[in-house]
């Protein structure tokens, strides 16, 4: 087709697929969300990348370095679940068999921003020159669902065994070793043929969130629904926005502002909200001046596609300016609505009890701006993929506290992977 209309996403993503294998979207969805959602950018191609692959060719001097060393340029990145084993000096014994690296983070190449909701534009000159490329033929070929093939997804734990894991979980909490952990339950199976841009719009046209993303690196492929932001940087001031506490929406509408309602008055939900915002809180405190960090928002629900969420805000003033971007991560990852409290201890449990080693699921994806600002979601509502090796994960978990219900929590799961589910049954 020769291109004459104005660039679309579609369109970018399109081009970056045939000529590149390392492309990605951050994908706002253009939703209002306190403190902003993601933009829309495009960044395809790497000018630079600093890349490990895994915990033993992992430097924070590297990566530090790398980012000093391309200050003023955008740069996007993913990092791994397993960067917390370089943090707390963890031994996991897990396996990711999707192989994802520990961290990837690059310069685009070329980079296309769309502002407040109008056209695409290139960012800068060199981008500006690929869009006469554009005119050129894209070579995109449609996979149809016909010929694409996915699996049916095989639980790491089924429902017998999640619900004897709630168990031994109760028991660690009623010994008070914790006092709430976010236990998750992984899905996999196998795949062919599969156009990766169709079934993020698929995916995103069923659940469009505030942190969207679909980041591709070679064989890697991130597709990811994300509601959830981890950490926030403008100028001094430091966001996360942690969620606990999800319902599912209902057709009927006053039966679905019931359901909000329920979860806005949950004791339960409130209750472990109000927990990760005190583990949130003091890590925010390592970084920020005494005295700076308070909740803006406690427990307030907002309302997605296809879920409610309770969420809460809590932001901070850095007290050194001049923090790098490793000792943030330091301080702050992994997230404290994806482990639990005492964070420590929660990921020492999580490793024992979970089969597999979470990979770049809990992990975060986003991006860096050239003032040194940046945003970074949770890997959450995320379905991952290893090209090479045919094969696909995704996972979903819940807080566990006191006064969990397995089998509900076990529903939870079921509530939270439906769009990704859906997504999956095209294909078969």
């Amino acid at each position: 087709m020769i291109v004459q209309q104005a660039l679309s996403s579609h369109l970018l993503l399109a081009y970056a697929a045939t000529h590149f294998d390392t492309y990605c979207y951050l994908n706002g969805n253009h939703i209002p969300y306190p403190h902003g959602a993601f933009p829309r950018l495009i960044g395809m191609g790497i000018q630079d990348e600093y890349l490990a692959s895994g915990e033993s060719d992992f430097s924070w001097a590297a990566m530090n370095a790398f980012i000093q060393q391309h200050q003023g340029k955008h740069m996007l990145s993913y990092i791994n679940y397993g960067l917390k084993n370089r943090i707390e000096q963890f031994n996991s014994p897990g396996y990711d068999p999707l192989e994802f690296p520990l961290v990837h983070l690059y310069v685009p190449q070329y980079l296309f921003i769309q502002e407040d909701g109008l056209a695409w534009k290139p960012y800068d000159k060199a981008s500006e020159e690929l869009v006469s490329n554009l005119k050129a033929e894209v070579h995109h070929p449609s996979v149809h669902h016909q010929q694409a093939q996915a699996s049916s997804p095989v639980a790491q734990f089924s429902h017998d065994q999640y619900i004897a894991v709630m168990h031994r979980i109760k028991e660690e909490l009623a010994k008070g070793n914790i006092y709430e952990i976010n236990f998750c339950n992984s899905y996999s199976g196998t795949f062919q043929q599969l156009n990766y841009i169709t079934l993020y719009e698929e995916l995103n046209g069923i659940s469009p969130m505030p942190f969207s993303a679909l980041y591709k690196h070679k064989a890697h492929i991130l597709l990811s629904a994300s509601p959830e932001r981890f950490i926030q940087k403008k100028n001094n001031q430091l966001v996360s926005q942690p969620i606990k506490g999800t319902a599912g929406r209902l057709a009927d509408h006053a039966q679905d502002a019931q359901q909000k309602i329920q979860l806005e008055n949950s004791l339960k939900e409130r209750t472990e909200n109000i927990m990760i915002v005190d583990l949130v809180r003091n890590d925010l405190s390592k970084v920020c001046a005494g005295g700076s960090v308070i909740v803006e928002e406690l427990c307030k629900v907002y309302t997605f596609e296809k879920v409610h969420q309770m969420i809460s805000t809590i932001k901070g003033e850095l007290e050194n300016t001049e923090i790098t971007f490793s000792e943030l991560l330091q301080a702050l990852f992994p997230m404290g609505s994806m482990t639990g409290a005492p964070k420590l201890k929660a990921m020492q449990l999580i490793d024992e009890l979970e089969k597999e080693a979470r990979g770049l699921f809990s992990g975060t994806v986003g991006y860096i701006q050239p003032n040194g600002d940046f945003d970074f979601n949770v890997i959450i509502r995320s379905i991952l993929f290893n090209e090479e090796k045919g094969l696909y994960k995704f996972h979903a978990g819940s807080a566990i506290t006191m006064a969990s219900d397995a089998e509900l929590e076990y529903q939870e799961c079921d509530v939270k992977t439906l769009p990704i589910r859906l997504l999956l049954e095209n294909l078969r």
